[in-house]
């Protein structure tokens, strides 16, 4: 029986997402006054739909009522970022890079800066991905992802009898990776995809892109869409949501 979700979360950034479920009623509420005055009324942004809003407040009540069943990991490539609050709540944090699995064990490499800021979005290992800021980067670890996903299944299944597994991604190019290296050390414990996957398609290609997506279909891996924009979040929040109640059945 299913006694934990991990929650594992690569391309951390500002842990918007895990936020938007898991951060204080006070910090939450403000932050959608904020983008409701913002988007709604002032037009700067992104409006809200206020169905769907109430959609994640129902959904983000449900999931918090469970919260000690979820067993949190952040993986951040940028060592500028982890220093933030958020990261305290996780319960393992890693500050190092995913890469391909052709890369050495271990490397250093150069995380280019979303449009040189060193706290922005966008961070990657692809320079081609911050043309222009070729000069703005930071030193990181980079490991592969399938030696990562290896030693993390190891230590899990060591702590728990039994759990499953949520991938939360958005590492600018790196998701592909990420993915088969999770399904061949979790196998059927990865039981949702969740993030933005078209780095993929603009950094490798529409062919890498469609080979993912087949990967995914073919092993019958939920995949939803749920990214830093509130318009992903009620999508998201609901496939955690569905993943309990099928805990619960299963």
């Amino acid at each position: 029986m299913v006694n934990k979700i991990i929650w594992i979360d690569v391309g951390t950034h500002f842990a918007q997402e895990y936020k938007s479920i898991f951060d204080s009623n006070l910090s939450f509420y403000f932050n959608i006054i904020v983008r409701l005055f913002n988007g709604n009324i002032l037009g700067r942004g992104q409006k809200i739909n206020l169905g769907n809003l109430r959609k994640i407040i129902f959904s983000r009540s449900y999931i918090r009522k469970r919260s000690k069943e979820f067993f949190t990991i952040f993986i951040e490539a940028n060592p500028k970022v982890i220093f933030k609050k958020i990261y305290k709540k996780a319960n393992i944090v890693f500050n190092l890079a995913l890469t391909d699995s052709d890369y050495p064990s271990l490397s250093v490499k150069k995380l280019y800066l979303g449009n040189g800021g060193d706290f922005s979005q966008s961070s990657s290992l692809f320079v081609q991905k911050h043309q222009g800021y070729e000069d703005k980067y930071v030193q990181t670890i980079a490991v592969p992802a399938a030696i990562f996903f290896e030693m993390l299944e190891k230590y899990l299944s060591k702590e728990f009898s039994d759990y499953a597994v949520i991938v939360r991604l958005n590492c600018e190019g790196v998701e592909d990776s990420v993915v088969y290296s999770a399904h061949k050390s979790f196998g059927k414990k990865l039981r949702l995809i969740c993030g933005v996957l078209k780095d993929v398609k603009e950094l490798k290609g529409p062919l890498a892109f469609l080979k993912l997506e087949k990967f995914i279909a073919d092993n019958h891996i939920k995949y939803t869409n749920f990214a830093s924009p509130i318009s992903t979040w009620y999508e998201g929040q609901n496939a955690i949501q569905e993943l309990l109640d099928q805990i619960d059945t299963s």
